[in-house]
């Protein structure tokens, strides 16, 4: 198979593999009929395991909400302290609220499209943002912003957890699973599969 085959037979994977889960198909069911229509068996379980299904969705749907909508008052929080900054004085401080308005923004479109590579970066972001205050603080920088970055404060923590849950929860790993293979007819041995848990 040429690489111009396997990239489109990825890209046939990821349209059936999204297009099963949003009908609801468990995805244990999804890689076993899959794994007979496709060679790229790797690709098919990669995808799966990036993909959250419609019941982990329909769980933890609140908190992906909520993690969306903080993440749009911290978006325009740094809109706001943008327009409030004297620009020029502190360009370090300038071009990080700069980043973080984009970063805000991608991480947002990511959340409310359940790409679960954003949660971790979302966690990141957090952790980058609390040591980028943290710094201001302990130069006075922004003594007349203190409310305002007592709220990116609060709202750090909560990104971090938030960020770290659904990361781990709307794509739980497979499960180990003991099944009994008949070896021949008066020989059984037990082999473990790893099966997908939802």
């Amino acid at each position: 198979m040429n690489k111009q085959e396997q990239a489109l037979e990825k890209k046939h994977i990821i349209n059936d593999v999204k297009t099963r889960i949003n009908k609801g198909e468990p995805k244990q069911q999804i890689l076993e009929e899959l794994s007979h229509v496709y060679k790229d068996k790797a690709t098919i379980v990669k995808q799966l395991e990036s993909t959250p299904s419609k019941a982990m969705k329909n769980k933890y749907r609140m908190f992906n909400y909520m993690l969306a909508g903080l993440l749009l008052a911290a978006l325009i929080l740094d809109i706001l302290l943008i327009l409030k900054l004297q620009r020029g004085v502190y360009v370090v401080m300038d071009i990080n609220y700069a980043l973080s308005i984009i970063l805000d923004a991608i991480f947002l479109i990511g959340v409310l499209m359940y790409r679960i590579e954003i949660y971790s970066w979302v966690a990141s972001r957090a952790i980058v943002s609390l040591v980028t205050i943290m710094i201001s603080v302990y130069n006075n920088t922004f003594q007349q912003f203190a409310v305002m970055i007592s709220i990116s404060l609060g709202l750090i923590v909560i990104f971090f957890f938030l960020g770290l849950l659904l990361g781990v929860k709307l794509c739980p790993a497979r499960v180990p699973k003991i099944i009994e293979v008949d070896i021949d007819e008066n020989e059984k041995i037990n082999k473990t599969v790893y099966v997908f848990p939802d």
